[in-house]
């Protein structure tokens, strides 16, 4: 049963992302799973494991009419039940009462190999980037390959992290982009994003582009001679979402999907599933493509081949 009283998140969107990133797990192993690799997950934002849900009441009988709180696997939960398994399961979490019960899948699952790190998770990924055996060792002489799930709570995730896993030429990336706040950050009005906002932005888009690209007089585009104190957004969430896509496809050497869009509860565009690929091979990229391309479209689970 889940201890962490206040860890409640979810609804229709979190449902959809599992769902996406659950199929992909099991595609993702099955295809791997005689190559030789050892596989790893890595998620970066991992919360308790477990989500908690409140339940409407159906109110078909006298008495029946308190909501349910229910508790359903989080990502890290999907991932130990994911067959073929991952070798190694790598989870971040800064917060202490969720770490601690992070720490208790480690006695549920005593044959599991499952690592919680505390450390931020900027600073924990790009060690992870830089530090483990990709390519071999003399312990793996096959090398690894991993899954990694970013689903950061705001924006915080750096663009060098960003860069750190695509130059791992290993991993397969699902990043749950924080599109709200992205484009809430973005006024319409360009004196509007005071400093701190516009660092924001850089640090999470990895340049300062954006500020041409989204932003422009009432006359026509931002020049360099243009007066910032007159300009106002012209990027839509749409072309602001395409951008995102952009930078991707500019650091990843594999294929980047278009990402699925997730809505609120109001059905505001709430954050973009972008899935991206850092292996060159040809024909892993391919694979993936094809995998990841078929749960995106159709929402289920990808027919699977050796890469």
């Amino acid at each position: 049963m889940h201890r962490v009283p206040g860890h409640r998140f979810g609804g229709t969107h979190t449902d959809e992302k599992l769902a996406i990133l659950s199929n992909y797990m099991r595609a993702y192993t099955t295809a791997l799973k005689n190559q030789g690799f050892a596989l790893a997950y890595v998620d970066a934002f991992a919360g308790s494991g477990d989500r908690v849900e409140t339940k409407p009441a159906l109110p078909l009988f006298d008495g029946d009419d308190e909501p349910k709180i229910i508790t359903v696997p989080g990502s890290a939960r999907l991932a130990l039940a994911t067959q073929p398994p991952f070798e190694v399961l790598v989870l971040v979490e800064t917060d202490a009462t969720r770490r601690k019960e992070l720490d208790r899948l480690k006695t549920e699952w005593p044959d599991r190999k499952i690592v919680v790190h505390p450390q931020d998770a900027n600073a924990t990924v790009r060690q992870l980037c830089t530090g483990l055996p990709w390519r071999g060792s003399s312990t793996l002489p096959g090398g690894m390959r991993c899954l990694m799930f970013l689903d950061p709570y705001g924006m915080e995730v750096d663009w060098p992290t960003v860069q750190a896993i695509a130059d791992t030429d290993a991993i397969d990336l699902w990043y749950f982009f924080p599109l709200m706040g992205l484009y809430r950050q973005a006024s319409l009005e360009m004196p509007r994003i005071d400093a701190v906002k516009q660092r924001r932005l850089d640090a999470v888009l990895g340049t300062n582009d954006w500020r041409n690209q989204w932003y422009g007089t009432p006359y026509g585009p931002t020049t360099l001679f243009a007066d910032p104190a007159t300009s106002v957004r012209t990027a839509d969430v749409n072309a602001i979402e395409k951008y995102v896509g952009d930078r991707l496809r500019s650091t990843f050497k594999g294929p980047v999907l278009p990402p699925r869009r997730i809505h609120n509860a109001r059905g505001s565009p709430l954050a973009s599933l972008f899935f991206a690929v850092a292996n060159p091979n040809p024909k892993a990229g391919a694979l993936a493509k094809r995998m990841a391309g078929h749960i995106l479209n159709s929402g289920s689970s990808s027919h699977t081949l050796s890469r």
